[in-house]
């Protein structure tokens, strides 16, 4: 017969053992932003490309153009007139290839034609197959008015005119049927070019600004995304690449904001730079603006570990102005910017943080009062240069009230040289004990939080650089001590 018998069990069993090797994490990250030096040193890498692409029509563009008036008649058969073709921001050409675009005639007569009469079109500073443009147009007999257009690709105009002048038209249109015209009939002629495209242009381009459309693109750095704060490259570098094609110099502006998770902002604040001017079309011309802490706030921006980035720019042509070269641009011409980030993982953290909670768990226990006291040994060697310091809240997700916790200084930073490599394994062994009052919360509780606090060695005050042989070696056991109640009758 046993009655209100105790008895109490002690047993320690090993539960788990975690090996990570820098070397093996990085060649199983898919699409890495983490690569290896031949050395064993990581850095970081990651391009964007074609950011902003600048096209022959975000630099030089020439609108519609209004009708331009001549006037014919019996009388008068023929009419010439040199005109000045309507451009942007004060763009001054000397010669242009069109690879498209409308020639419209719009022709308003006094009189109906009894039979047809045609006209003459002709541009006198423009050839086409090298011979001077010219086209003929009808009005219909039993009509007085014409409307009509014809294709210009391919047509060549030189607004120099010989040399004697800038942006000219020089534009006639003579009456081949003279005969054939009523007397006292008068023609209206509206000429008008439209829809033009450029296949090649020259001359100087003016110094207007372009604004580029806005938009954004991931930024992830792996092993950091769920991060916030403390995180310092010590040796930060961001490179913006630019190549053209475009015959004259360009100032871009870009406006780069990195947002975090938190949806945090934080600016690069870049300066404006200078793109050169291709040499000749058809050749490559790159331009290159390395970013650091002293000429934008890379730090600040790499720090906030940006999930997203956002980006706008412009660009002005001509920056300084009309050169001793001429401007050129053809229709194969862009300027195209390229982000890149390539910098050696040279970091140094300080209380680098991550939140992370895990909802929907089922803690209980059928006899929870048969647990007396239930103990967690952890025992690392570790080659990182990093103290981890865990905190694990037992929580209620209805109504977010911490039921309990522990904390637990899972890793002690490996030492560094002066170089900021690891030169040893820093060995510990920790034991964490959960009360009775402990025990009672985890089981009362259905989510886990935690929250890792990060530095590098000597609290964060130490500068590190991360090799691929890095390793970490986690051993845990647990030890539960029972109550066990024996009944009889």
């Amino acid at each position: 017969m046993l009655d209100d018998i105790r008895i109490r069990a002690s047993a320690t069993l090993p539960v788990a053992t975690l090996i990570l090797n820098l070397e093996d994490l990085v060649s199983d990250l898919n699409d890495s932003t983490l690569i290896v030096d031949p050395d064993g040193a990581l850095r970081i890498f990651f391009r964007q490309d074609s950011v902003f692409t600048y096209a022959i029509d975000d630099i030089l563009s020439i609108p519609d153009q209004d009708p331009f008036p001549l006037l014919v008649n019996k009388a008068q058969p023929e009419f010439r007139i040199t005109l000045g073709l309507g451009t942007i921001a004060g763009a001054e050409l000397t010669n242009v290839t069109f690879s498209s675009g409308l020639i419209g005639l719009n022709v308003n007569g006094n009189d109906t034609a009894q039979s047809d009469i045609r006209l003459a079109l002709t541009f006198y500073n423009a050839t086409l197959n090298g011979s001077t443009y010219s086209d003929t147009f009808t009005i219909a007999a039993g009509t007085a008015d014409l409307l009509d257009s014809a294709l210009i690709d391919g047509l060549t105009f030189d607004f120099t005119n010989g040399n004697s002048g800038i942006n000219v038209l020089d534009i006639g249109i003579r009456i081949i049927d003279t005969a054939e015209v009523p007397n006292g009939a008068v023609y209206v002629c509206g000429v008008s070019l439209s829809q033009l495209g450029i296949f090649v242009a020259s001359g100087y381009f003016g110094d207007r600004i372009q604004a580029a459309p806005p938009g954004s693109f991931d930024f992830q750095i792996n092993g950091l995304e769920n991060f916030s704060g403390g995180f310092f490259l010590t040796n930060p570098n961001l490179t913006l690449v630019t190549n053209s094609t475009v015959g004259l110099p360009i100032e871009i502006t870009t406006d780069f904001v990195g947002e975090n998770l938190e949806l945090s902002r934080i600016a690069l604040e870049a300066n404006p730079f200078n793109i050169i001017a291709s040499p000749s079309p058809g050749v490559v011309a790159a331009s290159n603006l390395s970013l650091n802490p002293n000429n934008s706030k890379i730090s600040e921006f790499l720090a906030n570990i940006p999930q997203n980035i956002f980006y706008s720019g412009a660009i002005q042509i001509n920056p300084n102005g009309r050169g001793a070269i001429e401007n050129f641009i053809a229709s194969n011409s862009k300027v195209v910017l390229d982000f890149i980030v390539d910098v050696p993982l040279e970091l140094r953290l300080e209380d680098m943080r991550l939140e992370q909670t895990i909802n929907d768990i089922s803690l209980g226990a059928d006899n929870p009062d048969l647990l007396d006291e239930i103990t967690l040994f952890f025992k690392t060697e570790n080659r990182f240069p990093f103290d981890l310091d865990l905190e694990v809240s037992f929580v209620d997700s209805v109504s977010g009230e911490s039921l309990g916790g522990f904390n637990l200084p899972l890793l002690n930073a490996a030492p560094v040289d002066a170089n900021g490599r690891v030169t040893a394994a820093r060995q510990s062994e920790t034991p964490i004990v959960f009360t009775s009052a402990q025990i009672d919360g985890f089981l009362l509780s259905n989510a886990l939080r935690f929250t890792a606090k990060v530095n590098t060695t000597n609290g964060g005050q130490s500068d590190v650089k991360m090799y691929s042989d890095y390793d970490l070696v986690i051993q845990m056991a647990s030890q539960i001590k029972a109550n066990v109640k024996v009944s009889g009758e």
